[in-house]
């Protein structure tokens, strides 16, 4: 998410617009009246998705056991360089 303020907005609206179209939210902050956001429409396929990713991750917990704090320690320093 991107932040501007009302005068840069009003000086780069065809920029801030052709992020938007890229799916890129705006919150443009006014002094005194807080911000508001410029967001690409919403599109409900999204939400589809979304939600079908969710479903399948409830499934994997389901079928993997829970994992212990050496074995995240172990993910997270996996190919690090100490």
């Amino acid at each position: 998410m991107k932040h501007v303020s009302l005068a840069d907005a009003r000086a780069n609206i065809a920029k801030l617009l052709d992020e938007v179209e890229r799916g890129e939210t705006v919150t443009i902050s006014r002094e005194g009246a807080g911000s508001f956001e410029l967001a690409p429409p919403f599109d409900e396929s999204r939400r589809e998705d979304a939600r079908r990713a969710i479903e399948e991750l409830k499934e994997l917990r389901k079928k993997s056991g829970r994992a212990t704090a050496e074995e995240i320690i172990a993910w997270r320093d996996k190919g690090r360089r100490f």
